[in-house]
């Protein structure tokens, strides 16, 4: 599996359209040349809303839905945008990793039909990465799908699948900007959110990137040789 990393900065921007788009370009080279990515990303800050999210989760001004904008669109800490995964409504932005291991899911999880199996799957990757930074570190179903620690949720999944590659995956937190999970109800909940890192630092925040990594590579390509200086 390969491994993309990108960052946001007001130099170099990357949006959530951006990453969107790249995800979709790698899931349409799947369709000829099964080479699974996983892409590694800190977005600009945006609220995404699943297919699912009610207005009442939200209380910030709206975008369209993702397939009208253009991909270098500049996105701003309280726009919220409409994608075709599941689940409810989170947030993306600084201090986070995003993980989209665009990859078939047959060869995944060994079932072109595997959601549930993926869902698992993603969901196991967060709790290794949690169990580093926590003693106590549990996977919730149902209203409170995601992984916990006794401070809040750290970990959401949701995902699609398109042509039978997994698009979209999993979100970990990394530390808290000011602008992290404002203007929503998170997933639909009044419970709290949590962070893995106490405070931002450039150094531990990398570090976790290499362990959601591992843990992706783990869970999803068992046979590949595990690499720490991603």
């Amino acid at each position: 599996m390969k491994i993309e990393v990108h960052r946001h900065t007001q130099n170099h921007p990357w949006t959530y359209p951006l990453l969107d788009q790249r995800q979709r370009e790698i899931a349409h080279e799947l369709l000829t040349r099964d080479v699974p990515t996983l892409l590694l990303s800190e977005v600009a800050s945006i609220i995404t809303r699943g297919r699912r999210t009610p207005d009442s989760d939200l209380i910030t001004q709206s975008l369209p839905p993702i397939s009208e904008l253009n991909a270098g669109t500049a996105l701003l800490p309280h726009d919220t945008l409409e994608i075709d995964r599941g689940g409810l409504a989170t947030y993306h932005g600084p201090g986070q990793w995003i993980a989209f291991p665009v990859h078939r899911l047959e060869n995944s999880v060994g079932d072109p039909r595997g959601i549930r199996k993926i869902i698992c799957k993603l969901l196991e990757v967060a709790k290794q990465v949690g169990q580093i930074y926590s003693e106590e570190v549990e996977i919730r179903s149902g209203n409170e799908l995601g992984v916990w620690t006794p401070k809040g949720k750290f970990a959401a999944v949701g995902v699609h699948i398109e042509n039978g590659v997994l698009l979209h995956g999993l979100a970990i937190n990394g530390f808290q900007t000011p602008e992290s999970f404002q203007g929503l109800r998170p997933c639909g909940l009044d419970l709290p959110v949590a962070y893995l890192l106490s405070e931002k630092n450039e150094d531990h925040f990398l570090q976790l990137k290499g362990h959601i990594a591992e843990a992706v590579l783990r869970e999803l390509s068992p046979r590949e040789r595990k690499r720490s200086d991603w």
